[in-house]
């Protein structure tokens, strides 16, 4: 369920007495027919109706915080097993790869978006670490943060250190890189991680040659399956 309206609306318990009043705006009606609701808020539920105000409060709260343009990609309102919270992704990024959770706390809001914005910076990081490791090989890594502890976007390499969960997904090329070697490559990847208490889950896989060509951050999952590797490690690094 979703919904929203004006940024200048904060209250989510609005008086029966101004419903005839709400103005939804074209971001809330877009929504709203998107999910094949009514577009007059007076004409919604109750329930439809809190989701409204609450989804563009949370939107607006994310736009003042980045003073950058959002997007709604769903809504959960709260229940006994979940807090409310909206998915979201930036206006100019992709709702795929790029959505992000904004949460309602006792104190106001919450969001992980620090997850999104750092992530390329992080991946750069890898690969860096990754050359020293395997030089000449062709590699390409996929990240998605998991969680941080970062308060605002790292300067450089060092301020990842500590700070970041995360899972990763290694390939590498077989056609520059011998099989007899991974279990080496695997040790020494895992001794870099820990020395920088980078902790998560990282898969390593060694890829039939010419295959890494073809993956992209929207495929590489499909080439998890062992018709496009000779092999494929599991490192836990906690």
């Amino acid at each position: 369920m979703i919904g929203v309206c004006g940024c200048t609306m904060n209250n989510s318990n609005l008086p029966n007495s101004t419903e005839s009043k709400v103005c939804l705006s074209q971001r809330q009606k877009d929504i709203l027919l998107a999910q094949d609701l009514p577009t007059e808020y007076k004409d919604l539920s109750i329930s439809q109706q809190r989701a409204i105000v609450a989804i563009e409060n949370m939107l607006c709260y994310v736009e003042e915080k980045y003073n950058t343009s959002f997007s709604y990609a769903g809504y959960i309102a709260a229940s006994t097993l979940e807090k409310e919270h909206m998915r979201a992704f930036p206006t100019s990024g992709d709702i795929e790869v790029d959505s992000f959770t904004i949460t309602r706390t006792d104190d106001g809001y919450e969001d992980d978006f620090i997850n999104i914005i750092t992530n390329t910076k992080f991946t750069s990081y890898i690969c860096e670490s990754l050359k020293s490791l395997a030089p000449n090989t062709e590699i390409k890594v996929f990240t998605e943060i998991t969680e941080t502890f970062l308060l605002e976007v790292p300067t450089n390499n060092a301020d990842f250190d500590g700070k970041v969960e995360s899972s990763l997904w290694i390939f590498v090329d077989k056609a520059t890189f011998a099989e007899q070697n991974l279990n080496n490559f695997k040790v020494r990847f895992t001794t870099f991680m820990k020395e920088h208490e980078l902790y998560g889950i990282t898969q390593i896989v060694l890829l039939r040659e010419g295959k890494i060509a073809y993956l992209t951050r929207y495929n590489y999952t499909d080439y998890l399956s062992d018709d496009y590797y000779v092999s494929r490690e599991m490192v836990y690094i906690n």
